[in-house]
């Protein structure tokens, strides 16, 4: 099922997923779960993301009050919007249009406890022109609540 977000960002619920590159991050996420759990951060390595060509991104959560924050921003994403954010809070990054729909996307992967595939243009990194589908992947914190989100991204158009 695909819920639009007015032509910007569409979720697709199935996770679809066109890129093989985020099927493979996929499935190593799915590899990593412990029975029906969130896998851990701790589960994957730094040689294992960058495996994936600098398409991966990792968002550290901070529940009060809800932020997100770039903690790693892979190369071909920052190619992709033209910026590295790395350390940087979404909510200072994005206008308050864009940030509210993804703040929105990303509670529903924290409290889902889910992975869910987005797909559109780039509009919030003022790139409309730019394609992309992405994966986005709750991660637990030690006391197995989540911590992170690991995405995924994957470009058309981007350069």
């Amino acid at each position: 099922m695909q819920i639009p977000l007015d032509g910007w960002w569409q979720i697709d619920e199935s996770n679809a997923l066109r890129s093989g590159e985020l099927c493979r991050l996929l499935e190593m996420w799915e590899q990593r779960r412990v029975g029906t759990g969130v896998p851990a951060r701790e589960a994957f390595t730094a040689e294992e993301f960058m495996s994936f060509g600098g398409r991966v991104v990792l968002l550290d959560v901070e529940p009060d009050p809800f932020r997100l924050r770039f903690r790693l921003l892979g190369t071909r994403v920052t190619l992709a919007v033209g910026r590295d954010a790395t350390g940087s809070y979404l909510d200072e990054v994005y206008e308050p249009v864009y940030w509210n729909r993804l703040r929105q996307h990303f509670r529903r992967v924290i409290d889902e406890r889910r992975p869910l595939r987005m797909f559109g243009n780039m509009a919030h990194s003022r790139k409309p022109h730019v394609a992309a589908e992405s994966i986005d992947m709750p991660l637990a914190g030690p006391d197995g609540s989540v911590a992170m989100i690991l995405q995924g991204f994957d470009f058309e158009d981007a350069y």
